[in-house]
């Protein structure tokens, strides 16, 4: 989950959801609009997992930043839905989906996806070494990749306040639920952007522990 508190499901729990779904003939949907391309190391959240979904629905970094979103199915679950019994009024959109296709070359290159990786585990190191450093304000790190989430141990509403000492030093996140602060940088980000969030971060630290 990202809005719900950067909640990463628990080892098995995909394979448990499919294990399900064909038994009982349901179909499995995934919403992968902020967890998708390339956000936690891979194309899709759910590679990690090694199950696959019936349907899965894609956006936000599929443009890159324009408003673009894409219904992914089977062969079979697709099959339900004819030429002509749906119709939108932008569905593909010449602008939208060659800034689609743009993405995808740049997402899909070789290396993008190990650099995401590289930067991830970095950010991920420093944020852990400032949970060990301030344990009265952070719990813990979780989440993968670049869908960081810093679990806040105050009381409701600290990871507010905490974002807000952020803003006021340059930085973007975005409180999440369950107390979390959430990071969810730019794929492109480089081993300097994220030794200066870090010191915008620790500062952040130091003020609120004072």
């Amino acid at each position: 989950q990202g809005e719900g508190g950067i909640r990463p499901m628990p080892e098995g729990y995909l394979k448990g959801l499919r294990h399900l779904a064909d038994e009982f003939g349901l179909v499995l949907v995934y919403d992968e609009v902020q967890c998708g391309i390339g956000r936690t190391g891979k194309l899709f959240a759910h590679e990690w997992s090694g199950v696959a979904p019936d349907v899965l629905a894609s956006a936000k970094g599929l443009g890159g930043g324009f408003p673009l979103g894409a219904c992914l199915a089977t062969e079979k679950v697709a099959s339900a839905m004819q030429a002509g019994s749906h119709g939108s009024t932008f569905g593909g959109n010449p602008l939208a989906m060659a800034v689609g296709n743009a993405v995808l070359d740049v997402v899909l290159g070789d290396g993008f996806f190990d650099r995401v990786d590289h930067v991830a585990q970095l950010f991920w190191n420093q944020l852990e070494a400032v949970v060990k450093a301030y344990p009265r304000i952070f719990g813990e790190v979780r989440g993968c990749g670049l869908m960081v989430g810093l679990k806040c141990v105050g009381e409701d509403g600290a990871n507010k306040d905490f974002v807000e000492r952020l803003m006021e030093g340059g930085l973007l996140a975005v409180p999440a639920g369950d107390n979390v602060v959430r990071f969810v940088p730019p794929l492109i980000i480089e081993e300097a952007d994220v030794e200066e969030a870090m010191g915008i971060i620790d500062k952040s630290c130091q003020d609120a522990a004072a």
